[in-house]
């Protein structure tokens, strides 16, 4: 039995119960992966696989077919910490054989919200102590408590925190799984896109990366450069011939 987990969406951050940190991340070159596994498996009459699908609120999906449904165990997530718990928790108990990280998941969360005036009653006279300023930026007493709506009265700082890297648990828990990355960049070269995917792949031993250029961003002119072994070995053009290339090359093992 080969498992294949895949992450589609962009992760959503609390500030106050209304207000949230997203991404513009549709989710829908996760769901072509998914309907590329699919078709890859049935095109042979092969029932030898179960997709895990991790996936976001607001990420892209269309209904199953009867035939499709057993082979797949949804996994909805919101924010970065509930996907970190998502993956450590799958890759822990299942064998994973491939897994497609498509998600766009927030380096930040939300840590606090204070109004700009009562910040700087704190910080007032700590100029020179380095240490106290920084605790009083880390957590200010005068924040706003999770539980309540921001003021719209005041001007307000909002601190944010880094959020636990997921990609480095994939191998960490299952040093066997074929691992795909991808790296999203803005206004790069080619060549840059292709050292930055591979310093990606060094750092947290991905097999495969597919970098991508912001520009180049759309449903049928979305293109980028499917990088493997340290070299460009394809340049799909659309995110369903992007997701077809991937699972084609992912599954040559």
């Amino acid at each position: 039995m080969l498992n294949i987990a895949i992450t589609a969406g962009g992760t959503s951050e609390d500030i106050d119960g209304i207000r949230k940190l997203t991404n513009v991340s549709t989710g829908l070159l996760g769901w072509h992966c998914l309907e590329a596994v699919l078709d890859y498996f049935h095109a042979d009459n092969r029932s030898d696989f179960h997709l895990f699908y991790i996936f976001t609120g607001t990420a892209f999906r269309k209904e199953l077919n009867k035939e499709q449904l057993p082979f797949v165990d949804f996994v909805p997530v919101t924010d970065a910490e509930s996907v970190y718990k998502a993956v450590d928790e799958l890759t822990k108990k299942v064998p994973v054989d491939y897994f497609i990280h498509s998600m766009a998941i927030s380096d930040f969360t939300f840590a606090y919200a204070v109004s700009t005036d009562e910040l700087a009653k704190e910080i007032r006279g700590l100029q020179k102590d380095e240490t106290a300023v920084r605790d009083v930026l880390e957590n200010p007493a005068s924040r706003y408590d999770v539980s309540e709506k921001i003021s719209s009265e005041d001007d307000i700082i909002m601190g944010l925190k880094r959020t636990k890297k997921v990609i480095p648990l994939i191998k960490q828990n299952n040093p066997n799984t074929f691992l795909v990355g991808f790296k999203l960049l803005k206004e790069v070269s080619e060549e840059e896109l292709v050292n930055v995917a591979n310093q990606l792949a060094g750092k947290n031993q991905c097999d495969m990366v597919f970098a991508n250029e912001l520009t180049h961003l759309s449903e049928n002119g979305h293109s980028g450069v499917l990088i493997k072994s340290g070299k460009a070995i394809a340049r799909p053009v659309g995110k369903k011939q992007i997701a077809e290339a991937i699972v084609t090359e992912m599954m040559k093992l």
